[in-house]
């Protein structure tokens, strides 16, 4: 547990909500606006080079509107240690929620599916684009209201082409091959590898099953649920290939298969249901 201090600049820490591999997570008021805040702790003495991520991450966000991400407050300098402060945003990650509710059900899905591809699509068609590279249940939050927010953008950049990172953001089971330098094209990520996470998210929401344990995502979509279409499995195993070149190249394209694969499930469901009120009919008629 982080020793909590009394206050950071003009904010009051009230508990520790995190913990992670840049620091920790502090919540606090902020006694001049009498608001709440979230404030990420970035020690630069122990984590050495993380100074211009927290940076970096401001400055991304800063320039950022979106609905679903947080709004920045400050940015903070004690002690050797920068503080980021953010909106505070309630509610459970997606892993905590899937972990406890199982997988999602389909009308569910469909709507968190569409939040997530809004805001990729936001982020991707900025000038240049942000690649946020490390899509994952953990950094997803499940509001009360039922809708979903993005936060942590400290692997988030702002694509410059012909650049070659060679530190590289990468979650096991969630990035694609190439963060971890896997396709001989060297370490880097583009739209394409935020497109390959998507399917490796929305593989645990529909299942339940963690992409970074066995057996992986080898086992079918409708394994977990039968009664499931076949759209998700299609899409996701689309966006997951090993070759970037292979999936999805821009999140539009998952869009249109979204509406074909839905508009022909829809008209099978609704044939199955005539067919249902008419053999109701043919059996009233019978009697």
């Amino acid at each position: 547990m982080a020793l909590i201090r009394k206050c950071i600049g003009k904010y009051k820490i009230l508990q520790c909500i995190g913990a992670g591999g840049e620091g920790h997570v502090f919540l606090g008021w902020d006694e001049d606006l009498h608001r709440s805040a979230a404030i990420k702790e970035i020690d630069v003495w122990k984590e050495r080079g993380k100074e211009e991520g927290i940076v970096q991450e401001a400055h991304v966000l800063r320039q950022l509107r979106h609905p679903m991400l947080p709004v920045i407050y400050d940015l903070l300098w004690e002690d050797d240690t920068w503080y980021l402060v953010m909106e505070y945003i309630q509610g459970v990650t997606l892993q905590e929620y899937v972990e406890k509710n199982g997988c999602v059900e389909e009308k569910q899905m469909s709507v968190w599916i569409e939040q997530l591809l809004d805001i990729l699509c936001y982020l991707h068609t900025r000038k240049p684009p942000v690649i946020y590279r490390d899509l994952k249940p953990q950094n997803v939050i499940v509001c009360p209201d039922g809708n979903l927010r993005l936060i942590d953008f400290g692997a988030a950049y702002r694509q410059n082409f012909g650049e070659c990172e060679m530190r590289m953001a990468a979650t096991p089971g969630y990035s694609a091959p190439e963060q971890f330098g896997r396709t001989g094209q060297g370490i880097r990520a583009d739209e394409r590898s935020d497109i390959y996470a998507f399917g490796m998210l929305l593989y645990f929401t529909v299942t339940g099953a963690d992409p970074a344990k066995p057996p992986y995502v080898s086992l079918p979509v409708r394994e977990y649920q039968p009664l499931l279409g076949e759209w998700p499995e299609r899409i996701i195993r689309r966006c997951i290939r090993e070759d970037p070149a292979e999936r999805y190249q821009v999140i539009q394209e998952i869009r249109k298969d979204l509406y074909k694969y839905r508009k022909r499930r829809f008209k099978v469901l609704r044939r199955s249901f005539i067919r249902v009120v008419e053999k109701r009919v043919w059996l009233t008629e019978m009697e």
